[in-house]
């Protein structure tokens, strides 16, 4: 199974807890550390988180320096050789619309990450940085008419899965740029708590909600 994430909700979180905004992120890095084992307890072979958006890049410099900070820390800490990571054989890999904007020693660590975890094949985590599916689909689309061919256009994307379930957290419905073409037939669930209120019943609920639903694609 293919599950993608929208963990939204970390900066409403620090403010409803009266914590420095810095603290909420790395409260929603120890739910998604939690969310993943859950993942890998169930089975389910490929996760895709919704890390950072283009978006995102908008927000005031101080706040994007925090969250590229919690990444580099929570990445460093896969990267251990004790970590779930190794010990469930996690296959991490980043795609980003607009690598140019992150750091260079956090593009460093998601690089020693992916070639860390590359031989991996029980479980897969794709993280997207910097990401816009709009932009995905408009460079597909761009390299389609370079072959002058007939193709698929889902050859040409840079996500290749398609997940059955997307799940978005912090009570918003909307999929806010995530993926397009992949997820035209995926079921959407929604949770009104925020992301780092989540727990292992809320992720529980989201399966068994799944499993209630019929899917159709189309017909």
């Amino acid at each position: 199974m293919i599950i993608g994430l929208i963990p939204d909700g970390n900066r409403r979180y620090a403010e409803k807890c009266g914590i420095p905004r810095i603290e909420g992120f790395r409260k929603g890095a120890e739910t998604l550390r939690k969310f993943l084992s859950f993942c890998s307890q169930k089975g389910i072979s490929t996760i895709i988180v919704y890390a950072l958006s283009e978006g995102n890049l908008k927000r005031p410099v101080d706040e994007l320096g925090e969250l590229f900070t919690v990444y580099e820390e929570e990445f460093l800490k896969y990267l251990s050789q004790n970590s779930e990571a190794h010990q469930n054989q996690v296959r991490f890999q980043f795609f980003s619309t607009q690598p140019d904007v992150l750091p260079t020693s956090l593009k460093e660590v998601m690089n020693q990450l992916v070639d860390a975890t590359k031989a991996y094949t029980k479980y897969c985590v794709e993280v997207l940085m910097a990401w816009s599916a709009q932009h995905e689909f408009l460079n597909a689309c761009l390299k389609a008419s370079r072959k002058q061919m007939p193709l698929k256009i889902e050859s040409l994307l840079m996500v290749k899965d398609t997940p059955e379930l997307i799940i978005r957290t912090g009570g918003l419905q909307r999929l806010s740029d995530f993926l397009s073409v992949q997820a035209r037939y995926s079921e959407l669930y929604f949770i009104r708590k925020l992301f780092p209120e989540c727990t292992e019943e809320d992720w529980e609920a989201a399966l068994a909600w799944y499993r209630t639903q019929k899917r159709k694609f189309g017909q």
